[in-house]
Parts: structure tokens; C-alpha cells; sequence
């Protein structure tokens, strides 16, 4: 159960991202020399770079601790396999959306350090999921999950 559990929070990770990795606003964008504006996005400007060898040695301590919270979360709320009464069901989606935000912010902060890039997300965040589950597992985690809510709850609201 916890692998299937574990493919799921990975996809809600990546499908969660904000544009990709840019925030709600619109992308970055350059002036051409004939002033139309291409999108930093753009298909033209060729394949994104590989993704990290070790994505788990990448970045800030903070943007790591984020992960792996979120990975830590999700991994202790995963999908039931049976109905839940609307309280649990509420508990379970809040204490999900602190995951997957946790780790958006994770994301977005490897991508300002220049660290990472938005397609990325996906192999970075099943990652963190995998070892933040086998600390869980273990009964070891590196941070608590009192101190992971705290972090979660102190993000700003999702707009």
C-alpha cells in the first residue's frame, strides 16, 4: 500500500506545481530585438538540462527541509483504501494540501537558487516522498511531524 501511496503523492506533487515552478504570475519574459516578447518558457530555446544525479544533495537546507516535510506528510496521510467519515476525509485533505504545498515551496526555492529546473519537480519530489516514507517506516524521521505542520501551517494561503 505504501508504494502505490507513494506514486500518487508524487504525481499531486508534480500536478500541484505553480505554472511549472513560476509563480501564479505570468512567466518571465525577453524583448527581442524587434520588441515582441518571448516567454522564458518557449520551446525555441531547446531541451531543459538533465535532471540532478542525487536530488536529495541539491540547494538550501531550507528548500530541503520543505521536501522533505512534504514528503513526510503526505507519506503519513496517504489515500485510505475504504470511506472515511467527512471529519477523517477533511483531516486527511488539509493535512495533504499542507504536503503538497510544503513541497511545491521546496520546488519553487531550488528553482530561485538556480538548482533546478521546473521539469524536474517530479523526479525531485518522489525523491524526498521515498525517504521521508522509510524514515516514517522506520519510526526515524529527521524532522517531526509536529515541526512539518507548523512549517506547512505557516505558509501563506494558496490563492
Amino acid at each position: 500500500m505504501l508504494i502505490r501511496s507513494e506514486v500518487w503523492i508524487a504525481t499531486a506533487i508534480a500536478l500541484s506545481l505553480n505554472g511549472c515552478g513560476y509563480p501564479a504570475a505570468a512567466p518571465p519574459t525577453s524583448e527581442t530585438a524587434s520588441g515582441t516578447s518571448i516567454s522564458s518558457n518557449d520551446d525555441r530555446q531547446g531541451p531543459p538540462p538533465p535532471p540532478p544525479s542525487n536530488p536529495l544533495s541539491i540547494g538550501s537546507q531550507d528548500a530541503k527541509d520543505d521536501l522533505y516535510c512534504g514528503g513526510l506528510i503526505l507519506a503519513a496521510y496517504p489515500v485510505p483504501t475504504s470511506a472515511m467519515s467527512p471529519t477523517d476525509e477533511a483531516r486527511l485533505i488539509k493535512n495533504q494540501n499542507l504536503g503538497v504545498s510544503l513541497a511545491d515551496t521546496g520546488i519553487d526555492k531550488l528553482i530561485a537558487e538556480g538548482m533546478a529546473h521546473a521539469t524536474h519537480a517530479g523526479a525531485i519530489s518522489e525523491a524526498y516522498t521515498t525517504i521521508a516514507a522509510a524514515d516514517l517506516e522506520a519510526n526515524t524521521p529527521r524532522i517531526s511531524m509536529e515541526e512539518c505542520i507548523r512549517r506547512g501551517e505557516a505558509l501563506p494561503p494558496v490563492e
